[in-house]
């Protein structure tokens, strides 16, 4: 079996948010998961690896960290999640992480790829998330996906830091057939990468927003 990608599940939340520790100056508490999962607009992913893939050679500190943090982890087949809810006539992206072992092979791309293609099937018109400004990998992949700039929201986050908050409208033919262009792109890179995406495509059956 290769990368799948399933719902988001109460039992996943240890794990996700040890990650979430792992990638962010001011994470979310499990707490804040556990809301998210009980919302009705909300919609999570995981990302899971290969039951036989323990994790890259060439380092594996983060899983070692990770598995100093929750035991449960040393189990746990998650290296990514995304999450977004449901606002009016927009998307809402909320977040979006890769355990740092598995950074750099393009999941990152599409856990955003598997939010877009949700949103967009739930005919929905525009898509918004906040950011960090000094977070330059994020920004890169959110332009490349045609988010803009918006406006400045200061201190937003808990640290004092401020966000930008980041748009892009998805109502229009031309954008569906760039989530195609780019669902194949990733395609490729995973198979000279030799990456089987396995369930992803069954993740994404969960019916209409």
């Amino acid at each position: 079996m290769g990368y799948a990608l399933r719902a988001m599940e109460p039992d996943d939340v240890p794990v996700v948010a040890a990650i979430d520790r792992l990638s962010f100056p001011t994470p979310w508490p499990s707490a804040a998961f556990q809301r998210e999962l009980r919302r009705g607009n909300a919609y999570y992913y995981v990302l899971l690896r290969p039951e036989e893939e323990v994790g890259p050679a060439r380092d594996r500190r983060w899983t070692d960290r990770l598995r100093s943090l929750f035991g449960t982890v040393r189990k746990s087949r998650i290296i990514g999640y995304v999450g977004f809810r449901q606002e009016g006539d927009a998307g809402h992206i909320t977040t979006i992480a890769v355990q740092p072992d598995w950074r750099g092979h393009g999941f990152g791309e599409l856990l955003l790829w598997v939010a877009m293609e949700r949103i967009v099937d739930g005919g929905l018109d525009r898509v918004t998330l906040e950011m960090r400004p000094s977070n330059q990998v994020a920004l890169q992949l959110y332009r490349k996906y045609g988010f803009d700039v918006k406006r400045r929201r200061p201190a937003y986050y808990n640290d004092g830091d401020d966000a930008w908050v980041m748009e892009v409208s998805v109502d229009h033919r031309g954008y569906r057939h760039f989530l195609t262009r780019r669902c194949e792109a990733l395609r490729e890179r995973f198979r000279r990468h030799q990456i089987e995406l396995g369930r992803i495509e069954a993740g994404l059956e969960a019916g209409p927003l």
